[in-house]
């Protein structure tokens, strides 16, 4: 009898001891609302809490999971209130649009992408123009790119007249360099569209790599404005990259201390300056007096921080309201995130938002439907 009774004793704390954790993932749950609110000039500890969001939101569903195995339904309960009051983030990075409908035919096609400097199309030697040849078939209205480098001598790597040469559908560009921009090479952003470019404004950054350029763009008689962003990088080097592709790969030889001290200090310069660039950039489109707004991008951010939060503040998000899954847009040595964006005012409406898994670039490139001249709720 009394060891039967040290053994209902054991299970009973330990049952306790497993919902304690449970009570931990569930905060830190909770911390990820605060990812939207708090500041990184204030604490960077939220916004290492909106980069963990799928671990943690895995692990409280792995809670609920267990708990339903061991027919615990208290704590069942209790694991899915905690979901249930973190929809908005849990819906935000795993939108769950199974059966979206159809775009309507007077829909613009919009693509944004990272090409990561067209690492596919320096080789003079070849013909092959993977990235070019993609963006062309997908016959996008409006193009926005970053990380966009040509040879303004065309030597040593795509030159901007073969660029237009491939992309010779799209009648009306515009392509802004950067600081890092060299004697022989440009290195910026660039917008092709098949509709008239009226105006482009370069938001300036104090960043070499990285800036924001505005176009008004006519589309059908009525003026937009149309946002090429590049937020701050995250100044994560290969070596970086390697040390957490160890850590995963062989958890025994690097220590996961080593690993978060080195991202953390990566990323919390970046963080900082990430949000001034954003309203930078939320101001000079508040003096825009068009007919709506489409912010596209690469925010180096995830959908659950403060960045993400800012720059969508009276914009919808095209992925998060007609897209399915997490959207991974980023996709090096095990670092996938969603970090690529198409934002619209909400005059606009989209469809059928979709990650397209051409691994040409670090990147995947993000496009979507929007049918325009929608009335507002």
């Amino acid at each position: 009898m009394p060891a039967k009774n040290k053994k209902i004793r054991f299970f009973g704390s330990l049952k306790w001891i497993i919902f304690a954790t449970h009570i931990v993932a569930m905060l830190l749950l909770f911390c990820s609302l605060l990812s939207w609110r708090v500041s990184p000039l204030k604490t960077n500890f939220f916004s290492y809490i909106g980069i963990a969001f799928g671990g943690i939101l895995l692990v409280n569903i792995a809670y609920v999971i267990f708990w339903i195995v061991f027919s615990k339904w208290k704590f069942v309960l209790i694991g899915i209130v905690s979901l249930v009051l973190c929809y908005q983030p849990f819906a935000t990075f795993f939108p769950m649009h199974l059966f979206p409908p159809s775009a309507p035919k007077d829909a613009i096609k919009i693509l944004t992408y990272n090409v990561e400097g067209f690492p596919g199309e320096r080789d003079k030697k070849t013909n092959e123009h993977p990235i070019l040849d993609y963006i062309a078939a997908t016959d996008a209205d409006i193009v926005c790119l970053q990380e966009y480098l040509v040879s303004k001598t065309g030597q040593s790597i795509i030159s901007q007249q073969d660029v237009n040469r491939i992309l010779n559908k799209y009648p009306y560009r515009s392509v802004t360099g950067l600081e890092s921009s060299g004697k022989y090479h440009l290195y910026g952003l660039a917008c092709f569209s098949k509709f008239p470019i009226e105006n482009a404004h370069e938001v300036h950054f104090e960043s070499s790599f990285n800036g924001a350029v505005v176009y008004t763009i006519d589309i059908e008689g009525q003026k937009y404005t149309v946002a090429n962003v590049h937020l701050e990088s995250n100044s994560i080097r290969a070596e970086d990259k390697k040390l957490y592709s160890d850590f995963l790969q062989n958890s025994d030889s690097v220590k996961l201390e080593e690993v978060t001290t080195n991202i953390r200090s990566r990323l919390g310069a970046a963080y900082r300056q990430r949000v001034g660039q954003v309203q930078k950039v939320k101001n000079y489109i508040a003096t825009q007096k068009t007919k709506g707004t489409i912010v596209c991008g690469d925010f180096n951010d995830t959908p659950i921080s403060y960045a993400y939060s800012q720059m969508k503040k009276g914009l919808e998000d095209a992925y998060a309201s007609t897209g399915f899954g997490p959207g991974i847009t980023y996709h090096e040595d095990f670092f996938l995130f969603r970090i690529d964006y198409i934002l619209h005012s909400k005059d606009i409406k989209a469809y059928r938002t979709k990650v397209d898994k051409v691994t040409y670039s670090d990147h995947y490139p993000l496009r979507s439907h929007l049918q325009l001249n929608i009335q507002a709720p």
